[in-house]
């Protein structure tokens, strides 16, 4: 299908809607910038679309100042054929939406707007579709930004995983000690979430384990403020009968719920996945550590996916046979040529972030050094979500590392 476009005018700039195979991209530039340089941002994730601008500023209003924007919600998410309860997909299906398909339809974008080559802005997994992009097709790229997305480079997924909890550990240990009651509260939660029926809005019973998954938020800037507002007061006396707050289950629900995004959860290992099946890795070595273990552990967990959560979430309970295929499937294709990283003509620039529970420092480092040329600014100052604090003082940093390119 050729390409699709509408124009208007929003936000004191053009805004494009072009729409090309089913995929859907928003491209944004300033006046006097129709013909500068296009930068496609590839959004984290995954299983999230792009960011729907209601103002121009941080990183975005950075880059409109002498650039083209290309918002593109990568397939199965947003305009993308969203991919949910609504609209499943088969396993057969899922197994095309992983980075190697997301390139290809950067490429098919890149082609059809008649550009020799592009620039690319990744943050988290957007950073790990870049590394494939430059592993695919590496003379299309002429600068790549990466922040927080550096991903481990023929690391077997359970070591992946070791490094996440390892991390995950000592950032758990420094929220005990700055909110020195947290611990305490937690295991109070865990107790009577093992012993009462407490139910979420949306009909299912809150487990203990499902519970612990807040702990993503330690990952976050403000996580340590987040969850100690969370959990100051969780609990209320009615009738005789200690309960949780109404208000409480209902924040806790939004927080593990995926009916934001369903296919972040059914596709999260299998990014990982070169040659091998995943077989529910995070679930295999969470065990190898006391403190989050399934039972009797009690430190949150982070970013990690288990295959009971396709039991306990409804918005994940459809896709349950999917995840299993998924899980097994042990043929899955290279995505990422050192080879190719190590010949690409284009620039590099990447935040590395030294305490990020996601996307480990070591693993990101030994990445960095497969580039051809990644000029690498390392920062203990942000969490994983560092663009979303200073995105425009993290990419000017960024830029000034390629200015002399």
């Amino acid at each position: 299908m050729p390409l699709t476009t509408t124009t208007t005018r929003m936000l004191g700039h053009t805004i494009s809607s072009h729409t090309l195979d089913g995929i859907f991209a928003r491209e944004i530039f300033a006046d006097g910038n129709d013909n500068a340089p296009l930068v496609i941002f590839l959004q984290g994730g995954p299983g999230h679309p792009s960011p729907r601008p209601t103002a121009i500023g941080g990183w975005l209003k950075k880059l409109l100042e002498r650039h083209r924007v290309l918002l593109l919600d990568q397939r199965g998410t947003g305009n993308s054929g969203r991919i949910d309860a609504i609209n499943p997909a088969t396993a057969t299906e899922l197994e095309n939406y992983r980075a190697d398909a997301i390139v290809e339809d950067c490429e098919k974008f890149r082609q059809a707007l008649g550009l020799d080559t592009v620039s690319l802005f990744g943050q988290s997994y957007g950073g790990f579709c870049i590394t494939t992009y430059l592993s695919k097709h590496p003379n299309s790229v002429d600068k790549a930004l990466l922040t927080g997305g550096l991903p481990a480079v023929g690391v077997h997924i359970d070591d992946i995983y070791r490094a996440t909890y390892t991390k995950l550990k000592k950032r758990h240990d420094t929220f005990n000690h700055q909110v020195p009651w947290a611990a305490d509260r937690i295991a109070e939660i865990i107790d009577h979430l093992d012993n009462s029926d407490e139910r979420l809005s949306t009909g299912e019973r809150l487990s203990s384990r499902r519970f612990r998954t807040i702990g993503i938020e330690l990952g976050r800037g403000a996580g340590f403020a987040t969850l100690a507002h969370l959990l100051e007061e969780p609990f209320v006396t009615v009738k005789g009968e200690k309960k949780l707050r109404g208000d409480f289950l209902h924040n806790v629900g939004q927080r593990v719920s995926f009916a934001h995004a369903p296919l972040y959860a059914v596709m999260h290992e299998s990014i990982y996945a070169e040659g091998y099946a995943t077989n529910w890795s995070a679930h295999r070595i969470r065990e190898e550590f006391d403190c989050f273990a399934e039972n009797g552990g009690t430190y949150l967990t982070g970013e990690h996916i288990y295959p009971w959560m396709f039991d306990e979430d409804p918005a994940l309970i459809p896709f349950k046979d999917q995840a299993e295929t998924l899980a097994a499937k042990a043929d899955w294709p290279a995505l990422y040529h050192p080879d190719a990283l190590a010949n690409t003509p284009a620039t590099a620039a990447a935040a590395v972030y030294l305490d990020d529970i996601f996307v480990p420092y070591e693993h990101s480092m030994n990445t960095a050094a497969m580039f051809r040329d990644l000029r690498p600014h390392v920062t203990n100052q942000y969490q994983h979500n560092g663009i979303a604090e200073n995105g425009a003082g993290i990419l000017t940093r960024l830029l000034e590392l390629i200015a002399d390119h």
